[in-house]
């Protein structure tokens, strides 16, 4: 239990920081050197996990993805497809509260962690004419995102938790269903109850749509303004629908190819936004300069930060000592199976390494009876830990957007997700 007391310091030392603003990146770095320091590790090995954590395929990954995913973002916000896609949704859809879910949602069927940037964007212009909060756009864009990542068969964490217990998929499809219904319902909630949807002043409404907000600095170069993007109000929408289908048609292609055809999510990035230059003309200079606002040195460090952290706990060995003393405790098994997903689920804030780390563990200790009822509890349990973890990249990302106030944007967080364990609770005791 020393691993788990010395852990639950370092994370309350992150949050803590967190909420006094200290940039994310920073605090995952040096909790990463105070891990490594307080579990005994020689400096040496410290700072090879922390070249390992750096230079690791899934690191260099995730940052390429990210980078592309600005890219794409940035080619179509310089041909004004975003721009039309919001004003051609806002003339087919008037109602308010759909408007401001459609986006997360739809985005929410890429199973990759940068696609809080996609929807992120989108549902910020799209709700520029109403008078929401930081804090609620940022829960909308991170929770509703998420509806799908139970039940969907194209996520890592239900692919991977089908292939250690060796069940069919379809069967945590069919089970784990409920669990992403009733994070959409948690989400309709928080997301409209006491919510202040009057239009905010339309003078403000005349800026130009390509200027940043500080919600949006971090996604683009903050030396350069793009002296080309249109207004908002010089767009001209004769055919919503079409308008519409054809300004969203290179995100439903990368949906359709990841989804359908089970294309590399980063390859396939790299393929559409190749296209895309040349379908949409971009001359070599335009194509430069796009590529270059395209990179983003803050969200680059956040990444190595949360990457290093991710190893910093690997090769202390904090989450394996943490999960063995649950092992051999005279603890009820429904409790260990709920809650060891959940506490690595929270430290982790990474659906597949939750899986990967408690399934092993937890499939030695399944019960005679009902076996398959405690597996699909252990998997409820690791999305809910990663749903509430302040390391969940998904959020992070979504927090350097929209740039919320932490505590607030917490709290909506941490109450959806007592709701959410109340619910799977019940269930396990109710089926």
């Amino acid at each position: 239990m020393i691993a788990l007391l010395k852990v639950s310091i370092i994370l309350g030392i992150i949050v803590v920081l967190l909420s006094k603003n200290f940039p994310l990146s920073w605090a995952l770095l040096g909790g990463s050197l105070i891990m490594g320091i307080s579990f005994g590790i020689p400096f040496r090995m410290i700072m090879k996990g922390f070249w390992e954590g750096l230079s690791s395929w899934e690191t260099i990954k995730l940052v390429l993805i990210l980078y592309f995913i600005a890219l794409f973002e940035n080619i179509l916000r310089e041909k004004n497809l975003l721009q039309k896609m919001v004003l051609s949704l806002k003339k087919l859809i008037k109602d308010t509260r759909v408007r401001l879910i459609s986006m997360p949602i739809i985005m929410g069927l890429l199973p990759s962690v940068g696609g809080a940037l996609f929807s992120a964007p989108l549902l910020d212009e799209i709700s520029k004419e109403d008078n929401i909060d930081p804090e609620r756009k940022s829960y909308i864009n991170y929770w509703l995102r998420h509806i799908w990542e139970p039940f969907l068969p194209i996520y890592p964490g239900i692919i991977l938790v089908s292939i250690l217990t060796e069940k069919p998929l379809n069967f945590f499809v069919r089970e784990a269903l409920p669990y992403g219904l009733a994070t959409l319902a948690i989400g309709l909630f928080f997301a409209f109850y006491k919510a202040n949807l009057e239009k905010a002043n339309l003078s403000q409404e005349s800026q130009n749509i390509g200027q940043n907000e500080d919600s949006q600095e971090n996604l683009e170069n903050p030396q350069e303004t793009n002296e080309t993007e249109t207004s908002i109000e010089e767009i001209e929408i004769t055919n919503p629908l079409s308008t519409f289908i054809l300004s969203f048609l290179p995100i439903i292609s990368l949906l359709f190819l990841v989804i359908f055809f089970h294309f590399d999510l980063l390859y396939t990035l790299i393929g559409i936004n190749i296209v895309l230059f040349f379908i949409l003309k971009f001359d070599f200079n335009k194509m430069k300069e796009t590529l270059i606002h395209s990179i983003n040195l803050q969200n680059l460090i956040l990444i190595i930060g949360v990457m290093i952290f991710k190893r910093m706990l690997e090769i202390t060995g904090a989450v394996s000592d943490i999960a063995y003393s649950l092992n051999y405790s005279f603890i009820p098994t429904y409790i260990i199976f709920f809650l060891l997903p959940l506490i690595i689920g929270i430290f982790t804030g990474v659906t597949s390494a939750t899986i990967g780390i408690t399934i092993p563990i937890l499939l030695k200790m399944l019960p005679y009876q009902n076996p398959s009822k405690y597996l699909v509890l252990a998997f409820a349990s690791a999305f809910l830990g990663i749903m509430v973890s302040p390391l969940h990249l998904c959020l992070v990302l979504t927090k350097e957007y929209f740039k919320p106030d932490w505590k607030k944007l917490y709290n909506y967080v941490v109450k959806s997700g007592i709701l959410l364990a109340i619910f799977i609770l019940l269930k396990f005791f109710l089926t």
